[in-house]
């Protein structure tokens, strides 16, 4: 049996300067959704100065924003240079991309509190010492109004406007004159740092055709584009991986969390991981669908292994988690350390109990584990519904990774 998780753990740590161009064009278009206008047209053998923004509109950060990231990291260990963008400026206003409201205002507080982890949480999985990190304050503060607004002099706000979502807030009057002019903030980091390839979540393909024409409007050689798909929550509903659905793996979880969960993946979503958080050429990929297609557990356990070996340098780690997986969930290994105690009252529902953990979101995340047969009686295997009331002491499993106790 082909180990792909062996193969794609080597890799990760290989000196990728002495790969060929060809070789470095075709891992990043394994990962790469669109390549505007051709990446054929790239000289890999000139340094590129590449770019990547991000906006420091949260705490934490999950898996899903690592898809461009790791794009990111295959310009710098190939030797190119790489701007990693903290948006603590274009934070203020925020990214209007594929939203139906106006984001929360967030204060400099705020964003000095978001931004202070960002650096420690993607270095877990990169090395953040061969990335430019760099603030766009450093440059945007400094803009006057007086250039900002002989951009917008030759920029057609029609075109501009004819974006679906824009067009979707108008309806609903909810846009604001800053989101407008957003793409234009993202235009000038850009022109700043005269990139020359930039990178982006699909949802950000709009906003980064604005930063090529601001680019020409300063004289500059208008930027390639590289967008990534966007990453599958866990739940394989069709929605994006986020913590406002819960189907999301957090950079701050444990291996062995991050694992489990990466084992809770539906069979039609592997494939989208791979190539995701693997380096592979595009002549592996017909052998990996085979594979995935004829031993889908094997795959996934292949997966959380490279998975969680990269983030510890050490394969040996993922192995080690396959282990206590397999011995936990395939043999029933489940010791007493493994479940969470919840307190509670006599006659209280089952419902109430679970979501007074801080594991569930809501009680609609409960109900539709709950309808979907995922929440069992250990003692019994019973499935559990929604209008249980808890007359006895109780242990359940609630999907394939939780445990709970729960006693009076």
């Amino acid at each position: 049996m082909k180990r792909f998780d062996e193969i794609l753990f080597n890799r990760y740590f290989e000196n990728w300067e002495k790969f060929s161009p060809e070789q470095l064009k075709s891992l990043i278009r394994v990962k790469s959704k669109n390549i505007l206008p051709k990446l054929e047209d790239v000289d890999f053998a000139k340094k590129q100065r590449v770019k990547l923004g991000i906006d420091p509109t949260a705490v934490d950060v999950h898996i899903g924003h690592l898809c461009p990231i790791f794009i990111l990291n295959i310009f710098a260990k190939a030797g190119h240079h790489v701007d990693l963008v903290i948006g603590d400026f274009t934070a203020k206003v925020g990214d209007p991309s594929g939203r139906v409201t106006e984001r929360a205002l967030l204060t400099d507080a705020q964003i000095a509190e978001n931004m202070k982890t960002y650096a420690t949480q993607i270095g877990r999985f990169v090395d953040i010492k061969k990335f430019s990190t760099r603030k766009n304050s450093e440059w945007l503060a400094k803009t006057t109004l007086s250039d900002f607004l002989a951009i917008h002099q030759r920029l057609n706000l029609a075109s501009t406007l004819q974006r679906e979502d824009f067009r979707t807030r108008l309806e609903a009057g909810g846009l604001s004159n800053a989101e407008v002019l957003y793409a234009s903030l993202m235009g000038l980091d850009s022109v700043a740092l005269n990139t020359t390839i930039e990178l982006g979540g699909l949802d950000q393909l709009l906003n980064l055709q604005q930063c090529r024409e601001i680019q020409r409007i300063y004289g500059q050689q208008p930027e390639v584009i590289i967008t990534t798909p966007i990453l599958e929550g866990l739940s394989g509903d069709g929605r994006k991986m986020s913590k406002s659905f819960g189907n999301y793996i957090a950079l701050t979880a444990t291996l062995e969390d991050k694992f489990g969960k990466l084992m809770s993946l539906p069979d039609n979503l592997i494939m989208q991981y791979f190539k995701c958080f693997g380096y592979l050429f595009e002549n592996e990929i017909e052998e990996l669908e085979r594979f995935i297609k004829t031993q889908p557990l094997e795959a996934k356990k292949q997966l959380a292994t490279y998975f969680v070996s990269i983030e510890d340098k050490d394969l040996n780690a993922g192995e080690k988690e396959r282990e206590r997986f397999e011995s936990k969930f395939a043999k029933k290994d489940v010791t007493q350390i493994d479940f969470i105690q919840i307190k509670v009252k006599k006659g209280t529902m089952l419902i109430d109990a679970l979501v007074q953990t801080d594991k569930f979101k809501s009680k609609g995340e409960v109900k539709r584990l709950m309808s979907s047969n995922s929440i069992r009686n250990l003692d019994t295997n019973e499935v559990m519904s929604a209008d249980v009331e808890i007359k006895d002491n109780l242990k359940i499993r609630v999907g394939k990774i939780l445990f709970f106790e729960i006693r009076f």
